[in-house]
Protein backbone atom coordinates (compact mmCIF):
# COMPACT_ATOMS: atom_id res chain seq x y z
CA UNK A 1 0.00 0.00 0.00
CA UNK A 2 2.68 2.46 0.82
CA UNK A 3 4.58 1.48 -2.26
CA UNK A 4 1.20 2.68 -4.72
CA UNK A 5 0.68 5.62 -2.40
CA UNK A 6 4.55 7.03 -3.06
CA UNK A 7 4.30 5.74 -6.56
CA UNK A 8 0.94 8.02 -7.47
CA UNK A 9 2.48 10.84 -5.79
CA UNK A 10 5.52 10.72 -7.65
CA UNK A 11 3.74 10.09 -10.64
CA UNK A 12 1.77 13.42 -9.85
CA UNK A 13 4.64 15.61 -9.03
CA UNK A 14 6.53 14.02 -12.29
CA UNK A 15 3.77 15.06 -14.65
CA UNK A 16 3.54 18.44 -13.27
CA UNK A 17 6.82 19.30 -14.43
CA UNK A 18 6.33 17.87 -17.87
CA UNK A 19 4.44 19.56 -20.83
CA UNK A 20 1.53 19.24 -21.92
CA UNK A 21 0.14 15.85 -23.00
CA UNK A 22 -1.26 17.02 -26.45
CA UNK A 23 2.23 18.26 -27.18
CA UNK A 24 4.06 15.33 -25.86
CA UNK A 25 1.50 13.25 -28.24
CA UNK A 26 2.42 15.80 -30.99
CA UNK A 27 6.38 15.00 -30.69
CA UNK A 28 5.99 11.03 -29.95
CA UNK A 29 4.16 10.34 -33.15
CA UNK A 30 6.26 13.05 -35.31
CA UNK A 31 9.10 11.25 -33.33
CA UNK A 32 8.35 7.58 -34.59
CA UNK A 33 7.62 8.73 -37.95
CA UNK A 34 10.71 9.95 -38.52
CA UNK A 35 12.23 6.97 -37.11
CA UNK A 36 10.38 4.65 -38.66
CA UNK A 37 11.25 5.87 -41.99
CA UNK A 38 14.89 6.52 -41.44
CA UNK A 39 14.95 2.89 -40.37
CA UNK A 40 13.50 1.65 -43.76
CA UNK A 41 15.78 3.88 -45.06
CA UNK A 42 19.26 3.45 -43.46
CA UNK A 43 18.58 -0.06 -43.34
CA UNK A 44 18.03 -0.53 -47.11
CA UNK A 45 21.84 1.07 -47.45
CA UNK A 46 23.09 -1.15 -44.71
CA UNK A 47 22.25 -4.12 -46.64
CA UNK A 48 24.15 -2.65 -49.96
CA UNK A 49 27.51 -2.04 -47.13
CA UNK A 50 27.34 -6.12 -46.47
CA UNK A 51 25.43 -5.86 -43.43
CA UNK A 52 22.96 -8.81 -44.39
CA UNK A 53 21.48 -9.27 -41.27
CA UNK A 54 20.87 -6.02 -39.68
CA UNK A 55 19.72 -4.64 -42.66
CA UNK A 56 16.63 -6.54 -43.13
CA UNK A 57 15.93 -6.38 -39.61
CA UNK A 58 15.40 -2.29 -39.20
CA UNK A 59 13.96 -2.64 -42.45
CA UNK A 60 11.10 -4.89 -40.96
CA UNK A 61 11.25 -3.04 -37.85
CA UNK A 62 10.76 0.32 -39.38
CA UNK A 63 7.47 -1.03 -41.12
CA UNK A 64 6.38 -1.86 -38.20
CA UNK A 65 6.41 1.11 -36.60
CA UNK A 66 5.28 2.81 -39.67
CA UNK A 67 2.23 0.56 -39.96
CA UNK A 68 1.38 1.70 -36.26
CA UNK A 69 1.66 5.18 -36.30
CA UNK A 70 0.22 5.61 -40.27
CA UNK A 71 -2.44 2.74 -41.07
CA UNK A 72 -3.72 3.11 -37.41
CA UNK A 73 -7.27 2.40 -38.25
CA UNK A 74 -6.75 -0.41 -41.05
CA UNK A 75 -4.40 -2.03 -38.45
CA UNK A 76 -7.30 -1.91 -35.43
CA UNK A 77 -8.61 -4.58 -37.06
CA UNK A 78 -5.76 -7.11 -36.06
CA UNK A 79 -5.53 -7.82 -31.94
CA UNK A 80 -1.88 -7.48 -32.11
CA UNK A 81 -1.61 -4.25 -32.91
CA UNK A 82 -4.83 -2.90 -30.94
CA UNK A 83 -2.07 -4.42 -28.27
CA UNK A 84 0.71 -2.38 -29.40
CA UNK A 85 -1.48 0.91 -29.72
CA UNK A 86 -1.09 1.13 -25.96
CA UNK A 87 1.17 4.19 -24.82
CA UNK A 88 2.62 2.00 -22.34
CA UNK A 89 3.58 -1.28 -24.54
CA UNK A 90 4.40 1.02 -27.41
CA UNK A 91 6.73 2.59 -26.01
CA UNK A 92 8.55 -0.32 -24.44
CA UNK A 93 8.31 -1.92 -27.66
CA UNK A 94 10.23 1.49 -29.38
CA UNK A 95 12.93 1.12 -26.81
CA UNK A 96 13.71 -1.91 -27.44
CA UNK A 97 13.54 -1.96 -31.74
CA UNK A 98 16.81 0.27 -30.65
CA UNK A 99 18.76 -3.01 -29.74
CA UNK A 100 19.36 -3.88 -33.87
CA UNK A 101 20.03 -0.57 -35.16
CA UNK A 102 23.27 -0.32 -32.54
CA UNK A 103 24.73 -3.29 -34.34
CA UNK A 104 25.84 -0.73 -37.86
CA UNK A 105 26.77 2.65 -37.62
CA UNK A 106 24.64 3.32 -40.79
CA UNK A 107 21.71 2.99 -38.55
CA UNK A 108 22.51 4.78 -34.69
CA UNK A 109 20.71 7.62 -35.92
CA UNK A 110 17.30 6.11 -35.56
CA UNK A 111 17.91 4.01 -33.09
CA UNK A 112 18.32 7.12 -31.04
CA UNK A 113 14.81 8.30 -32.74
CA UNK A 114 13.42 4.93 -30.99
CA UNK A 115 14.88 5.99 -27.30
CA UNK A 116 13.30 9.07 -27.78
CA UNK A 117 9.69 8.31 -29.12
CA UNK A 118 9.85 5.21 -27.17
CA UNK A 119 10.64 7.52 -24.24
CA UNK A 120 7.88 9.91 -24.74
CA UNK A 121 5.38 7.01 -24.90
CA UNK A 122 6.73 5.76 -21.74
CA UNK A 123 6.12 9.03 -20.43
CA UNK A 124 2.95 9.09 -21.77
CA UNK A 125 1.70 5.84 -20.43
CA UNK A 126 3.34 5.59 -17.12
CA UNK A 127 3.59 9.30 -16.04
CA UNK A 128 0.56 11.00 -17.69
CA UNK A 129 -1.64 8.41 -17.68
CA UNK A 130 -2.56 8.65 -21.04
CA UNK A 131 -4.98 5.88 -22.69
CA UNK A 132 -4.51 5.77 -26.34
CA UNK A 133 -8.12 6.48 -28.38
CA UNK A 134 -8.54 3.34 -30.26
CA UNK A 135 -9.27 4.16 -33.73
CA UNK A 136 -12.24 2.61 -35.35
CA UNK A 137 -11.78 0.61 -38.26
CA UNK A 138 -15.35 0.38 -40.42
CA UNK A 139 -15.22 -2.48 -42.72
CA UNK A 140 -16.86 -1.51 -46.35
CA UNK A 141 -19.88 -4.13 -47.04
CA UNK A 142 -20.31 -5.63 -50.28
CA UNK A 143 -22.16 -3.28 -52.64
CA UNK A 144 -23.20 -5.36 -55.06
CA UNK A 145 -25.23 -7.44 -52.93
CA UNK A 146 -27.52 -3.53 -52.19
CA UNK A 147 -25.55 -3.05 -48.63
CA UNK A 148 -24.22 0.39 -48.20
CA UNK A 149 -21.24 1.15 -46.42
CA UNK A 150 -20.82 0.80 -42.72
CA UNK A 151 -19.68 4.65 -42.33
CA UNK A 152 -23.13 5.64 -44.11
CA UNK A 153 -25.74 6.68 -41.85
CA UNK A 154 -28.92 5.24 -43.65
Amino acid sequence: MLNSVGGSVATKVGASFLPESSLLKTVAKYAAWATGALLVLLGGISIFASHWIIGPICIALGGVMLVIEFAVPFAAQFQLFLTVFEYKIRGIMYVCFCVPAFFTVFTIAPGLGCIFSGGVYVILGFVKNEKAELPQYNKQRDVENGHMHSSDSS
